[in-house]
């Protein structure tokens, strides 16, 4: 026999989508999942952005230009905050919440390339980000894409043994930062 949903329900499936499965949240109103999951599609309930305010891997990536793995790169090594929840029966998703990716890239300005963020696609944008993306269109061209040659994996080891950081060393050769530290470590074998 149908049952309706109460509004007491109702409240805590928008509470508690993300935080929790499908399976588990369905089995806390004792409803079946399927139940679950065609109430949240009748309320227009969902995990993304819309739903959230937070941004996923993948959608961070997209607006960044990068791909999805140095996004999920800087997490993992240089200490982008972020979450992970649970979304539908076995899913998850790992989220950046856009306050705390300015801030993190306030700390990081090598690993970002501004000028490849369109304004304001990732709000709220702080007002210090518009001198950053002038600067990186004023700099050399950045070369993308382009394999890295026996001279220039020279120059660069010997750049970084005479202590240049990866972005002095980008902006000497003509590449981005991320590009340098990470053909260093693949040069090194790390």
């Amino acid at each position: 026999m149908r049952r309706s949903w109460t509004s007491d329900e109702i409240t805590y499936l928008k509470d508690n989508v993300g935080l929790y499965k499908l399976t588990t949240i369905a089995q806390n109103l004792d409803r079946s999942y399927e139940s679950v999951r065609v109430k949240m599609t009748r309320i227009y309930l969902s995990n993304t952005k819309s739903q959230t305010g937070y941004l996923t891997f993948h959608e961070l990536a997209t607006l960044l230009k990068v791909d999805r793995n140095t996004v999920k790169g800087w997490a993992e090594n240089h200490n982008l905050p972020y979450f992970k929840k649970a979304t539908r029966a076995r899913k998850y998703f790992y989220f950046v919440d856009p306050s705390d990716f300015w801030e993190w890239a306030e700390q990081h300005k090598d690993k970002v390339q501004f000028s490849d963020i369109d304004p304001h696609s990732i709000p709220p944008e702080p007002e210090w980000v518009e001198n950053e993306r002038r600067k990186d269109k004023c700099t050399t061209k950045k070369r993308r894409y382009q394999k890295w040659t026996t001279k220039e994996e020279t120059l660069l080891i010997e750049l970084r043994k005479k202590g240049l950081s990866y972005k002095e060393i980008g902006e000497q050769m003509g590449r981005t930062a991320i590009s340098v530290e990470r053909r260093y470590k693949r040069v090194l074998g790390k």
